[in-house]
């Protein structure tokens, strides 16, 4: 086929991370059927809090996509592959043309693929007459799809390039992921990530001292702050949203729900941004969010406390 496009795939920029593309490829495909906040917290993609202690805008992105966008999926019972590298490398060119043609197999299969291009999208469809893909970047609500010659696939303003393919969906209980976000959440609260240097980057409940401290000490980078704070305000946000319907499934976690209240509506005051003078307020705000995030992961670990025993040290591992 020379020319083809998934009629109504398209993605709209919420909860600005991985969440935005992996919802609009899944809804489309029939394979969820909830809101962008309940995949973000099933996946747990919306738990993760991480950034580099120089709080550069682009740091949000500095965790292992193959490893956490495959779990992501698999979390959710979704069969997953992912391609990625450094178009530096020799063999990049192979490997371009690689993942182009495993993108345009799914579309002809029905799916929609996510890539990379200076942030995560959606493949919709190609047309062979031109060399390009259609993509989706939700830049324009229900715009255009854009194209994307093949011979620049890969070609970012970041070195790195990457495509995932959803490939099928098993049945999953809903209530086993609940219970498996939360345990997944207690370890990403408490817990570096393995990939990342710790002298470089603050994770979980880490990073809040980081940002606390930069603004009480200087120089921080303001920009890259105010971007991170927006980005993380999309996911505390999805959080609150997540953990209220919980709270609607297990009574006893209107306390968790409530905390994630507090941490949303402080990212909001955050989000609208930090004036010259007002760090004093914000710090009072990141503290505010801390406690509550704090105490909603401590609330998990009670909720789930055999689980965690069962776990012995290893709380990731299912």
């Amino acid at each position: 086929m020379n020319h083809m496009e998934l009629t109504g795939l398209r993605m709209t920029r919420d909860s600005l991370s991985y969440s935005d593309a992996m919802h609009a490829v899944v809804t489309h495909r029939g394979w969820f059927r909830d809101t962008k906040a309940m995949l973000a917290g099933m996946t747990v993609n919306g738990f993760r809090f991480s950034a580099a202690r120089s709080l550069s805008a682009d740091s949000w992105h500095a965790y292992n996509w193959v490893a956490e966008h495959f779990l992501a999926a698999d979390f959710i019972g979704i069969a997953a592959s992912s391609n990625a590298g450094f178009r530096f490398a020799p063999t990049f060119p192979l490997y371009r043309e690689h993942a182009v043609a495993m993108i345009k197999r799914s579309l002809l299969r029905g799916t929609g693929a996510v890539f990379w291009k200076d942030d995560f999208v959606v493949a919709a469809g190609y047309d062979d007459r031109d060399g390009t893909l259609l993509y989706d970047d939700g830049s324009v609500a229900g715009g255009e799809l854009k194209r994307l010659p093949y011979a620049e696939f890969g070609s970012n303003a970041t070195p790195y390039w990457y495509c995932q393919i959803l490939e099928a969906r098993l049945e999953a209980d809903e209530l086993s992921i609940y219970k498996e976000s939360f345990m997944q959440a207690i370890y990403k609260w408490e817990t570096h990530d393995p990939l990342l240097p710790e002298d470089g980057y603050a994770c979980g409940k880490r990073l809040y001292e980081v940002i606390v401290r930069r603004l009480e000490d200087g120089p921080y980078d303001a920009d890259g702050l105010a971007s991170l704070l927006r980005r993380y305000a999309a996911a505390k946000r999805d959080l609150d949203a997540y953990a209220a319907r919980l709270a609607l499934v297990w009574p006893e976690c209107e306390p968790i729900a409530a905390c994630y209240a507090v941490v949303a509506a402080a990212f909001v005051r955050l989000a609208a941004g930090i004036r010259p003078g007002g760090e004093p307020d914000a710090i009072v705000l990141l503290r505010e969010a801390a406690e509550a995030e704090e105490e909603a992961v401590t609330r998990m670990k009670a909720h789930m406390s055999e689980r965690l025993r069962n776990r012995f040290n290893d709380i990731a591992l299912r």
